[in-house]
């Protein structure tokens, strides 16, 4: 009994908000004051593009000291705070920039990352549509906004926000790579393998893009084809243990074990707590008629992830073949109790 692994691998652009560079506003205080917050704001960004974190957010406490008012320092220290993975700081920042200053394009973008790195969804898309509302050319918008829809199962919508990054970006691998992840979600597997292609188009070392070809190569049967991009998921990323796996898996489809037991003997040597990795290699060895040390291996998922619902499955194949129908039985039953009705066939 085999359990495939589907790895589908979003990119998740990772940009660095824009600091906001240039003091536009003008303000009512002393001459002084304001010199000495300006050389403070822009010591804080130079320590922030040196990534000098700490000592970026020190300043623009300091220059916010000095000129109360100075919204592109709340904004900057939000900024700031956000790469230093304080969300809610961050959000208190740019919550006073837009009271103050509604038309910061930036400042909605911005809250829109930190809302998603905090799991609000709704509040993300509400604040990315009020960014585009304010710049229908910011790519970027489109593009995270497109994650959320992804991640809240909305493909088409997902598809219509990366759709609009790659118009007015038409280079943009990222936004390829996760159309391409939502099209295989809607069930349209060519316009996903179209849009993973184009991804390593752009950007030849986006290791996990190949890994999605190689995937979807292995879902049609062609495991000669999914090993090629697989390994070249690997040569790019030498310890990118998704793409082992799933090359461990084409292997043994392929009727290569011994292969199949090298990458996967790799990725729990790399990866000791990966259950997946054990469940893996028990069907392997479960293949090469090593009845004993397939249990075992899923004996060990188990014992990582008691609620993984395949090792059950897999281990009641094997408990079958050592002689052990009690056993067996028992590990089916559980299996159904955590979702896998179809071992319930095994049942019968």
């Amino acid at each position: 009994m085999n359990k495939v692994l589907q790895s589908i691998v979003l990119g998740l652009f990772a940009m660095t908000v824009s600091l906001q560079a240039q003091v536009t506003d003008t303000v009512r205080i002393g001459q002084q004051n304001l010199m000495l917050a300006e050389k403070l704001y822009n010591e804080g960004i130079e320590f922030f593009e040196k990534g000098s974190y700490v000592d970026a957010m020190q300043k623009f406490n300091d220059a916010i000291k000095e000129r109360p008012d100075f919204f592109q320092a709340y904004y900057n220290r939000g900024v700031v705070r956000a790469q230093m993975n304080n969300h809610l700081g961050a959000m208190e920042d740019y919550n006073k920039v837009l009271k103050e200053m509604p038309d910061f394009t930036m400042a909605f973008f911005a809250r829109g990352r930190s809302q998603e790195a905090l799991g609000n969804p709704h509040e993300a898309i509400t604040d990315f549509s009020m960014a585009l509302s304010q710049n229908s050319r910011m790519y970027l918008a489109y593009y995270h906004r497109g994650i959320v829809q992804f991640q809240q199962g909305l493909y088409q919508q997902a598809i219509d926000d990366f759709s609009s990054a790659i118009n007015i970006r038409a280079d943009f691998a990222y936004a390829y790579n996760d159309r391409g992840s939502a099209h295989r979600l809607n069930g349209n597997p060519q316009a996903a393998l179209a849009d993973y292609q184009q991804a390593v188009f752009f950007d030849n070392s986006m290791y996990f893009a190949f890994n999605n070809i190689g995937s979807l190569r292995m879902e049609l049967g062609n495991y000669n084809e999914a090993i090629e991009f697989f390994t070249t998921a690997i040569r790019i990323s030498g310890t990118y243990t998704k793409a082992m796996v799933n090359r461990a898996i084409a292997y043994k489809n392929a009727g290569r074990t011994e292969d199949a037991l090298n990458d996967i003997n790799r990725v729990i040597e790399l990866e000791p707590q990966n259950y997946t990795a054990f469940t893996v290699r028990g069907n392997i060895k479960y293949t090469m008629g090593d009845f004993e040390g397939a249990a075992s291996d899923h004996s060990q998922a188990i014992s990582l992830n008691p609620q993984y619902g395949p090792a059950f499955l897999n281990r009641g194949v094997a408990r079958e073949m050592l002689r052990d129908p009690r056993g067996a039985a028992e590990d089916w039953t559980k299996a159904v109790e955590l979702g896998l009705s179809r071992a319930g066939d095994f049942l019968e």
